[in-house]
């Protein structure tokens, strides 16, 4: 692989270069996403790990997840196969990931969902994709939110042997779909694992989450909860807590004191920091920071601010991810998740990629190969706004009565992140939540409801009425 930053889209396979603004497929009137390559290149990317470079492997997990996704927005069924008997059995990883697809009466589309599902499988699976690329897979798999994906991720979990980060990835993604069937292995799980607080701790906030869901929600009875406009989350994600309503009413500050409170349960100190999140603004990013840098209760928790800040991508966040990043002492899931966001930080660029590229040689390959994924994505889609590769010698030629922008890959991933506000141009937050609650402009409110609804779709269908969006 070449050096990050140094023309890497050039020596890629055809299928896997960037393509012309002509090949890409409009997706909104507001945003147009990229256009992934065939799935026999996906294919490749995921059972030839030796020879495609980790960046490419890194790209191919988010164009599985949008081939999924399409499958999906075109008819495929997410229920006409439930892994239902609440274990394994004595069928190999090949044949069940195989043959659960091929379930007569089964349509096109289904059988190309049941294809992305058995490569995410096979990924997560095969060691030689290292840890980085592997937990990628099992997240993928967790925001699809499909039970066909249980059985990789729960053989997975069980493994002592296997890395880690990797477990904990899977406990996480298991806690995202939420079946009924994973209940007894996430449990297991935390018995069998006493001294590994990264895998008790997930499996027990998975549990938890699962658990508030049966109650019932909170009090108010709504099982995720949107107290107020403000409290609006511009983001799609399937998260391992909810924000709490009562949140609504406080300070960041105050938000950020209960996040900080290492007496209180893991789950609720979550619910403040995704709280955080969904409010938005600078005050909130310092909060976040502030107990990125200052925990020392949980790495669990560390990397999943660092993960929120960089679903956020704001400016001021950029001094605690990078010293997140330069503790060559903290937990490597921590120091990724860190490097990432950085790597999604548009507004201060340069700044990022002169802290990401210190970390190209360091001593830990999941940090070296972040930092190389970060700078190799914005070699290949570009920053700051998704323009084309220009050979020397060429101009770039304006079509100036084009009105949208595509997205780079960071915005891209944002959206199977759940980032609705990147797909909205110069929408902001506040804007957003403000629309959505009946205020704002209705030229604002069309443009955010048209987006909204398509990059929820894209990311999960089933939250769509939280947008008051009917898809036709």
């Amino acid at each position: 692989m070449s050096e990050p930053g140094n023309q890497i889209n050039r020596n890629l396979p055809p299928a896997w270069r960037k393509p012309p603004q002509s090949a890409r497929a409009t997706s909104s009137p507001y945003f147009t996403m990229w256009e992934a390559p065939p799935l026999s290149a996906l294919e490749e990317a995921v059972r030839s790990p030796e020879t495609s470079p980790v960046g490419m492997r890194m790209r191919a997990a988010y164009f599985l997840r949008q081939e999924y996704d399409n499958a999906i927005r075109n008819g495929a069924s997410t229920s006409y196969i439930k892994n239902d008997d609440g274990g394994g059995d004595a069928q190999s990883q090949e044949e069940e990931q195989k043959t659960a697809p091929c379930t007569a009466g089964a349509t096109e589309e289904d059988r190309i969902a049941g294809r992305v599902i058995d490569l995410l499988g096979v990924g997560l699976c095969d060691a030689r994709h290292g840890s980085l690329i592997r937990h990628e897979f099992a997240y993928v798999m967790g925001q699809l939110r499909d039970e066909r994906c249980c059985p990789a991720l729960e053989r997975t979990l069980l493994d002592e042997a296997d890395c880690v980060m990797v477990r904990h990835e899977c406990g996480e993604a298991l806690g995202a779909i939420a079946a009924q069937r994973s209940v007894a292995i996430l449990r297991a799980a935390i018995e069998a694992n006493p001294n590994s607080p990264e895998i008790g701790q997930t499996c027990q906030l998975a549990l938890d989450h699962m658990q508030w869901k049966s109650n019932g929600g909170d009090a108010s009875g709504i099982v995720e909860p949107m107290a107020c406009a403000c409290m609006l989350s511009p983001y799609s994600s399937v998260d391992p807590a909810p924000p709490h309503p009562k949140h609504a009413s406080m300070s960041a500050s105050e938000i950020g004191a209960i996040l900080r409170d290492e007496s209180l349960p893991l789950f609720e100190r979550y619910r403040a920091m995704f709280s955080l999140r969904n409010k938005g603004g600078e005050d909130c990013v310092v909060q976040l920071g502030k107990a990125l840098v200052e925990d020392k209760s949980s790495a669990l928790l560390r990397h999943e601010v660092a993960y929120v800040l960089g679903q956020m991508q704001h400016s001021a966040s950029v001094e605690s991810l990078a010293e997140s990043l330069r503790r060559t002492g903290e937990h490597a899931m921590v120091r990724h998740e860190s490097a990432e966001a950085l790597g999604a930080i548009d507004g201060r660029w340069e700044d990022c990629e002169v802290i990401l590229r210190e970390f190209l040689n360091d001593h830990d390959v999941v940090v070296r190969e972040s930092c190389m994924i970060a700078l190799d994505a914005a070699d290949y889609w570009g920053h700051g706004g998704g323009g084309e590769n220009i050979e020397d010698g060429e101009e770039e030629k304006v079509d100036e009565s084009r009105d949208k922008e595509p997205l780079t890959f960071v915005q891209q991933k944002a959206i199977t992140n759940g980032r609705i506000g990147d797909t909205v141009g110069n929408v902001g937050d506040g804007e957003l939540a403000c629309a959505m609650s009946g205020n704002g402009s209705n030229a604002t409110k069309k443009k955010i409801g048209v987006a909204a609804a398509e990059a929820a779709a894209v990311a999960d269908p089933a939250r769509l009425n939280h947008f008051n969006v009917v898809r036709n």
